[in-house]
């Protein structure tokens, strides 16, 4: 265990997703980083179904890959199956998802660690030593005290964290671990505030009692895919999902037990997440459905275990297991783990800035759940930003902040900064307004030069982000190539036509490989609603000092959401600026801004939008 005198450059506390990227980024960057957590054995633990992406989330991933961090080289290093979700709809909602071996991401996260140089260390930190209004370093439950100037707060859901299952409160962590005393008063005691939120897991289930032939498999992607820039797209697909449907016995069952459900009879007192609820929930709220999805993963190679993706619950296991035997192909089905509810501590609203670091504390940041969120995806790009800005602000460097036009993590932090998060968070490409910008397969196009700039970019990614940068060139300049006097990049406009229609013509397509050609067409094709998006951007940049007229009444713009309406009338925003720091949505505000130009040419204080 550390002594009182060693002293780092960065703590991170915790070692899931937020505090693993926090931890590399900050070595990577050449700082002393110490990892202290409740066991060192639980590297990038995955609590819940062993996956990575989906909407929303594989652009965050992306973006993660693109600044320099891990988690897609850690996601093409242990897929087992890799998918294109929305594959039928437009590009700014495609996403990758892959099922992992979680064991094996788990250990190349591990050599990641070990590779950079962080320490490790096990044991539970119950204060911060703060001095001034900074922090100075932590201080462990067997009272050593670790100093640093900086401190990466990734808790996840270990803050007093509790288990329940039926009737059964325990004080624990996800499967049996320790929670984390202490912490929550000592951040009380700094004046900040904090709340309670709730997630929940489902059963898992040992693989031998399922009759697998009762299932539907489900395939992954037959063309070759990958998550990293940097690594070498290839074809996943193995025998590791499987999907059925919930039937009128399994609704009769959660049914015939309300009176036994912890959400129900006041045992559970945090605030869930609305877009992933428990099938108890799902079966009450949407009564008329008769059956939900439900998918079985397999957890890891080195494992027996399979988790029932979609039957998160907190029943009673008598209530579990009754419910798991009413699905098909599970009428033996054994449970190895029960599924369960948690509740935790995090930080309230609005008590961090958009580098991250807390507004009560100097040099201490937050990251991950602790800030109201959920999913590994959103952590890690917390984690990332979080272990980059305690590292530069060392070098007394501005910190990275990244805006809403720029990136997915900018639409999440900006999020977590301005709004309300009165449920756990989870990315939606619906809360991304120029999600038409922010596709996933041009991240590094959007990124990697800043994180090149910050020194988070190796030399090999940013060769490998030169060589694309040129071939995307290349196959731009072709799109000038005139056919029957008409440019190709304006053929390519027609919905059924597409580059490989010209490859006669345009023999330098030949050269190009297909993930080029598929940019540069996409480019092609959505060229008017992309150059839109971006004077949209523009737009709210520029008029962010435009002033609000004190008369304008929020209820007298049409098209404004209620949510809008809300907030200006709550916050009475002076600016258009301020408008937007309280969390009014830019397309709102947009509606906003074509209100005052109307009211200005009627003469009114609306002056020119």
């Amino acid at each position: 265990m550390t002594g009182s005198g060693e002293r780092f450059d960065i703590l991170v506390v915790g070692s899931g997703h937020a505090a693993v990227e926090a931890a590399l980024a900050g070595s990577r960057l050449g700082r002393s980083v110490c990892v202290v957590t409740l066991d060192t054995g639980n590297i990038a633990g995955m609590p819940c179904n062993p996956a990575i992406g989906g909407p929303g989330k594989a652009q965050i991933v992306s973006e993660i890959d693109a600044l320099g961090g891990e988690m897609a080289l850690a996601v093409d290093g242990s897929t087992v199956e890799l998918r294109v979700l929305n594959a039928s709809k437009g590009p700014a909602v495609q996403s990758l998802r892959a099922q992992v071996d979680k064991r094996a991401y788990a250990r190349h996260m591990r050599e990641a660690l070990s590779r950079a140089g962080v320490v490790l260390r096990q044991g539970m930190v119950t204060d911060l030593s703060v001095s001034e209004g900074a922090v100075q370093g932590i201080v462990l439950s067997n009272g050593d005290r670790v100093r640093a100037p900086r401190v990466v707060l990734c808790t996840g859901v270990y803050l007093e964290s509790r288990i329940i299952v039926g009737d059964v409160v325990e004080d624990s962590g996800p499967l049996g671990e320790p929670s984390a005393k202490g912490l929550s008063e000592s951040l009380k005691r700094l004046g900040i505030s904090l709340g309670r939120f709730k997630t929940g897991t489902s059963p898992r289930i040992a693989r031998d009692s399922i009759h697998w032939e009762e299932l539907r498999r489900e395939t992954g992607s037959d063309i070759p895919l990958a998550f990293s820039f940097l690594s070498r797209p290839r074809v996943w697909q193995n025998d590791a999902c499987y999907s059925t449907y919930t039937n009128e016995e399994t609704h009769r069952i959660i049914s015939a037990n309300r009176h036994r459900a912890p959400m129900f009879n006041g045992t559970i007192e945090g605030t869930g997440p609305r877009y992933c609820p428990s099938i108890e929930d799902k079966v009450f709220r949407f009564a008329e459905r008769k059956r939900h999805q439900i998918f079985l993963e397999m957890e890891s190679r080195d494992s027996h275990e399979v988790y029932i993706l979609g039957l998160s619950t907190s029943l009673p296991v008598d209530v579990q297991v009754a419910m798991v035997h009413s699905l098909p192909g599970m009428k033996d089905a054994r449970i190895i783990k029960p599924g369960y509810a948690i509740e935790y501590d995090c930080i309230a609203s609005n008590q961090i800035k958009p580098s991250l670091e807390t507004v009560a504390i100097k040099g201490l940041y937050c990251a991950g759940q602790i800030n109201g969120t959920s999913g590994y995806e959103e952590a890690a790009a917390q984690g990332l930003i979080a272990g980059i800005n305690a590292a530069i602000t060392l070098e007394g460097r501005d910190p990275v902040v990244l805006e809403r036009h720029e990136a997915y993590i900018g639409v999440l932090i900006d999020d977590l900064v301005t709004n309300v998060i009165d449920e756990p968070y989870r990315m939606l490409t619906s809360r991304c307004e120029y999600r038409l910008l922010l596709r996933q397969h041009n991240a590094d196009q959007r990124l990697t030069p800043l994180g090149r700039r910050v020194g988070l970019v190796s030399d090999r990614r940013w060769r490998v982000f030169q060589e694309k940068k040129t071939m995307l060139d290349r196959g731009r300049e072709l799109l000038g190539t005139k056919v029957d006097g008409i440019e190709v990049r304006d053929r390519l406009r027609t919905p059924d036509v597409h580059l490989e229609d010209f490859a006669p013509v345009l023999p330098g397509l030949a050269g190009l490989p297909e993930d080029i050609k598929a940019e540069v067409e996409l480019e092609a094709k959505y060229s008017g609603f992309i150059k839109r998006q971006e004077r949209e951007a523009q737009r709210l940049r520029r008029y962010s000092s435009k002033r609000i007229p004190a008369r304008l009444s929020p209820a007298d713009v049409p098209g404004l959401s209620r949510e809008a309406r809300d907030k200006l009338e709550k916050y009475a925003p002076s600016t258009i600026g301020r408008a937007l720091e309280v969390g009014v949505s830019p397309s709102d505000v947009l509606i906003l801004l074509a209100y005052m130009k109307d009211l200005g040419a009627r003469g009114g204080q609306g002056g020119d939008g």
